[in-house]
């Protein structure tokens, strides 16, 4: 899914960031509508909030930069990957192609799945199980054509 454009880059959603993003903000709205008052000062509304400026900003601004990178965390096949950290335990994977000048969002964990060293459910072990089953792609070819409808 095409999410917009920002200092060059396309940015682009493979549908497993698509879904947990919906998720977000269907618990974002469920919140406002229970807690109209105070919603916007609760923990959600800060995490999406920080999700959405490491998005649509300070990725795009350099996704070279050096604080993304994972090294062998993955694998050593995964190694194009990236990942940026937002609250203690919040990662959002993604992957880019200079020339072309794309972004593409693969994943982001969420409550069930922290930053927690040794943990079955750690979002770099969540992250690495996927990309070993295929999906989403860990090759940039079908990653694309899968984050492109």
């Amino acid at each position: 899914m095409k999410l917009g454009y920002y200092k060059g880059w396309l940015l682009l959603a493979h549908p497993h960031f698509e879904d947990q993003c919906s998720i977000w903000l269907k618990a974002t709205k469920d919140l406002e509508s229970k807690h109209p008052e105070t919603y916007l000062s609760s923990d959600k509304i800060k995490r999406l909030g920080a999700l959405d400026r490491l998005v649509f900003q300070l990725i795009p601004q350099d996704p070279t930069d050096a604080r993304y990178l994972l090294g062998n965390t993955l694998g050593k096949a995964n190694r194009a990957w990236r990942r940026a950290k937002f609250g203690s335990q919040y990662r959002v994977f993604f992957r880019f192609d200079s020339d072309a000048r794309i972004i593409i969002f693969g994943w982001v964990n969420n409550q069930d799945t922290l930053r927690e060293y040794g943990s079955k459910f750690d979002a770099y072990l969540v992250f690495a199980k996927m990309l070993g089953a295929g999906n989403p792609p860990a090759t940039w070819d079908p990653l694309l054509e899968q984050s492109i409808d």
